[in-house]
């Protein structure tokens, strides 16, 4: 004889939501090469508009500054525009897949290559010609200045050239 015992199961869901406003950071873009090599620009940037700011005579002298004011603008420029690609890849991940895969990242690392490297060799020329005008001092802050800014000219184009494989889907 067959028992005819029905039981009854209830089944409850609870959904949750939550909400939360903290910024996530993507701090693994650091540990990629575009990630580093923004950083580095940056940082170097960073120090050439120091020195350029700190030792510029621009006031007094227009017509043999205009190279380090030059260098200083090309400096300021390219550090906003790397800030901000730094900063929406640090604080999206979304942006840090995306971005690379358009066209912006190549013809901004491009330009900036271009940029730095003319005003870097144009301030490199200044100081050699009017080495003996600067005090010692001087003479050393602007030749690591434009030797900085050399630097950065590599770092843009080895940025451009990775910006490039990246639109490429390479």
């Amino acid at each position: 004889m067959a028992d005819d015992m029905s039981h009854s199961v209830t089944v409850t869901r609870t959904t949750t939501t939550s909400t939360t406003s903290a910024i996530l950071l993507n701090t693994g873009y650091f540990k990629t090469y575009p990630g580093l090599l923004k950083l580095f620009e940056l940082l170097i940037g960073a120090v050439i508009i120091g020195i350029t700011a700190y030792y510029s005579n621009y006031a007094h002298n227009y017509p043999t500054s205009s190279p380090e004011v030059f260098l200083c603008i090309v400096a300021v420029t390219c550090l906003v525009g790397t800030g901000c690609l730094l900063l929406s890849c640090i604080l999206s991940i979304s942006s840090a897949s995306i971005l690379p895969k358009t066209i912006f990242e190549v013809i901004f690392h491009f330009v900036a290559t271009v940029l730095y490297l003319a005003a870097s060799i144009n301030f490199l020329v200044e100081v050699q010609r009017r080495s003996r005008y600067y005090g010692s001092s001087n003479y050393e802050a602007y030749l690591a200045a434009a030797i900085l800014g050399l630097i950065n000219t590599v770092l843009y184009f080895l940025s451009t050239a990775l910006a490039y494989r990246s639109y490429k889907g390479k």
